[in-house]
């Protein structure tokens, strides 16, 4: 008998299952995980190109505007509304505490909680962010027409509260407040 590479048995194997195992796969594109990726990954990259001139992340721009819709926040309650880890929202709130676009209160009733609110450079840069990104947000609605646009948005809020992100905040249709 002839001494077979490990190598040689893999191959044998996939040549064996190649018909069974190929027909049990799907495309990614017709998965809507890969798909959301696709998305995702395409959009972040023009939303980190239009940010990168005012010295933003995307966790930053986040941050600051939710700190700018809703007021003063915890930091636990910071990443939660903007989907992200502790790690992550502290690593973004050091760098815009030290910038002076955000600051650190103690919490009017509670002693151990501090609360991060936003400072008018902050709000002044958010809003800068929110114009940089307008061309982002044309360009990925151009393929659909204007009433289309506000479906897309419904839908993808929709399926943002069926995966219960607490990121929509109040008010938006997603568990986390109840609608």
């Amino acid at each position: 008998m002839i001494p077979r590479s490990s190598s040689y048995k893999v191959a044998y194997i996939s040549y064996l299952t190649h018909g069974r195992a190929s027909e049990a796969l799907k495309d990614p594109s017709e998965r809507i995980g890969y798909l959301i990726w696709q998305i995702s990954q395409a959009y972040t990259l023009r939303f980190e190109r239009a940010l990168r001139p005012l010295g933003l992340t995307q966790a930053q721009f986040s941050t600051l505007v939710r700190l700018s819709l809703d007021g003063p926040l915890s930091s636990a309650e910071l990443a939660r509304r903007c989907g992200v880890t502790a790690q992550s929202m502290g690593t973004a709130l050091r760098s815009l505490v030290e910038r002076g676009l955000v600051e650190r209160h103690p919490h009017p009733t509670h002693g151990k909680i501090i609360e991060m609110c936003v400072t008018a450079a902050g709000e002044a840069l958010a809003q800068q962010g929110e114009t940089a990104l307008e061309p982002c947000e044309q360009e990925t609605l151009e393929p659909f027409l204007p009433h289309e646009q506000e479906l897309v948005r419904a839908h993808l809020r929709r399926m943002l509260g069926a995966l219960n992100a607490p990121a929509l905040g109040p008010g938006n249709g997603s568990q986390y407040d109840g609608t």
